[in-house]
């Protein structure tokens, strides 16, 4: 989802903010080390990469390195995308295993265990519902009771079996969504990039979901206000260092049928967009955690294991 309205780094931890003309830029030294950050998009989202590194030119190495991880790993997990191994799993749903890569085998393990920790309030078998309510595929009225029957049975009926190199979707009718997962994943693997290209202090954040190395020179962490979007102002501040936050809501992506109007994050069991709270940011040690654990929370209402911090809308 697009959650860019949601947060916003408070300016206040980096001097004065910094206005790019062609989406990067660079701030004087600090502390021995340069503020490098590059505005792009990827995963579908926009995205905003603020880094400490020694010098400009190993900033902007390393921010290039990180978001061409994201891109790789949006190949590997979009649903869009007719090359993507995502789309290979869904289109043999019920034929037997395709050949997959690792990305999309983690993301399938990581997400059976998530699944398992909130009581099945995440599932990433809930395509069938999000097809029936239209947001993969435009329709012109709500749907039946039958066909949120359907849906409902193909989420609860799904199974997926991963191997070494190679996953199977068992039954015929279930498809997967990793619109839940994805996101975190690939914060996951982009700060393993940049830790490995030498940066210890970095903030990224892909439309609202965010990872944090380190943080600013002399300064605990990164903070980040979370904006309310029943009302105007803020409903908190989480500060992040080696962390990750998510913010998940029924708000922003919608559909709308005369007077419905939907959410596009689904209750699976229900088979209706979740209502249990109006919004809600998790951290979490992981990016991949923080994504699925605020789906989770936004379904159930109810704090999942592996919740650090919550800033929540009821």
């Amino acid at each position: 989802m697009k959650r860019r309205e949601f947060v916003g780094v408070v300016a206040g931890a980096l001097g004065s903010p910094v206005f790019p003309e062609a989406g990067r830029a660079a701030s004087p030294v600090r502390g021995g080390e340069r503020l490098v950050e590059r505005w792009s998009w990827a995963m579908g989202q926009p995205v905003h990469l603020r880094l400490f590194a020694a010098s400009e030119d190993a900033g902007f190495e390393a921010a290039a390195l990180a978001i061409a991880e994201l891109h790789r790993v949006e190949a590997a997990l979009s649903l869009f995308d007719s090359a993507s191994d995502l789309v290979a799993l869904n289109e043999r749903a019920g034929r037997g295993p395709v050949r997959v890569g690792p990305d999309l085998l983690c993301v399938l393990e990581r997400s059976e265990h998530l699944r398992k920790l909130t009581g099945g309030a995440f599932n990433p078998a809930v395509e069938p519902l999000m097809r029936a309510w239209g947001f993969h595929a435009p329709r012109v009225s709500a749907p039946t009771a039958a066909e949120l029957g359907l849906a409902r049975r193909a989420v609860g009926e799904a199974r997926v079996m991963v191997g070494v190199r190679d996953a199977t979707l068992v039954t015929p009718e279930s498809r997967l969504d990793l619109g839940g997962i994805g996101v975190g994943y690939g914060l996951d693997r982009a700060a393993r990039v940049l830790r490995r290209a030498g940066i210890r202090r970095a903030l990224l954040d892909v439309s609202g979901d965010l990872i944090a190395i380190g943080a600013p020179p002399g300064t605990p962490g990164w903070p980040v206000d979370i904006a309310s979007r029943k009302e105007a102002g803020i409903l908190g501040t989480v500060m992040l260092r080696d962390a990750a936050a998510a913010t998940s809501a029924n708000t922003g992506s919608v559909v709308r049928y005369g007077d419905v109007v939907a959410g596009h994050v689904m209750d699976p069991e229900r088979g209706v967009p979740a209502d249990a709270l109006i919004q809600v940011t998790v951290v979490a040690r992981t990016g991949i955690e923080a994504d699925a654990l605020s789906t989770a929370m936004l379904v159930s209402g109810r704090r999942p294991p592996g919740v650090e911090e919550v800033v929540l809308l009821k």
